[in-house]
């Protein structure tokens, strides 16, 4: 095999950066591992950006604005709405509940 200089340092290069890579990976489980333990047993979704872990609770994405107060908690005459009891925020996956009078 004809390998110059040029070549193989080209390749000590790349796998010196591909071992240092692995072992910044190894050192982030590590550093993280309490922290993305209990976020899994949470449910949470947990995304890596180099050394760092972004943590999401995934029941946020059924959380809506309340289509009858525009997400003011504020219904006829100041009083809370009847919708969302004041929340103004909707679970999408449940159903809303009825005001007093209905």
């Amino acid at each position: 095999m004809n390998v110059g200089p040029a070549g193989l340092t080209a390749n000590l290069w790349a796998l010196i950066r591909a071992q240092a890579l692995a072992r910044h990976w190894e050192l982030s489980d590590a550093m993280f591992a309490e922290i993305d333990g209990f976020a899994l047993v949470q449910g949470w979704a947990i995304s890596r950006h180099r050394s760092r872990h972004v943590y999401r609770d995934p029941r946020f994405d059924r959380v809506v604005l309340c289509c009858t107060c525009g997400g003011d908690g504020k219904g006829e005459g100041g009083r809370a709405c009847r919708t969302c009891k004041g929340d103004g925020l909707l679970n999408f996956f449940e159903p809303p509940r009825r005001g007093a009078g209905a």
